[in-house]
């Protein structure tokens, strides 16, 4: 859950990385999700993609890029989210990102995250 120097050298080449640590991504998620920041989202879009670039596009808001040796991103790419909690190809970042700190670490969630899970795996059935 810690990020890497390998990782985050390369991204900084040219573009940011959010920095995470286990300290990190317990400050935030013990938080109501409304009120997170973009940047705090972005720091735990990163963790699940640790030597991506996370960027924002015209048409779809989350886009992530595989990076090349010369710290350049390369298109097109590897994934497109329209939302964090939007629900495309059967999968869902907001989901993703609670399924991962639960298989990585005993963090504990604000209750919230829950009933926002809930009802997003509720709308995802219909």
């Amino acid at each position: 859950m810690n990020d890497s120097e390998e990782n985050y050298e390369l991204i900084e080449m040219n573009y940011r990385y959010y920095h995470y640590s286990k300290k990190i991504i317990k400050e935030i998620i013990l938080k109501d999700p409304h009120d997170l920041t973009n940047e705090e989202w972005r720091t735990l879009i990163q963790m699940l993609y640790p030597g991506n670039m996370i960027a924002s596009g015209l048409f779809q808001p989350i886009l992530i890029f595989r990076i090349g040796r010369n710290g350049k991103r390369i298109d097109p790419p590897i994934e497109a989210f329209d939302s964090i909690d939007s629900y495309k190809n059967n999968r869902c970042l907001f989901i993703e990102i609670m399924s991962h700190i639960e298989k990585e670490s005993n963090l504990k969630f604000n209750e919230i995250w829950y009933v926002i899970r809930h009802q997003i795996e509720n709308n995802m059935e219909v």
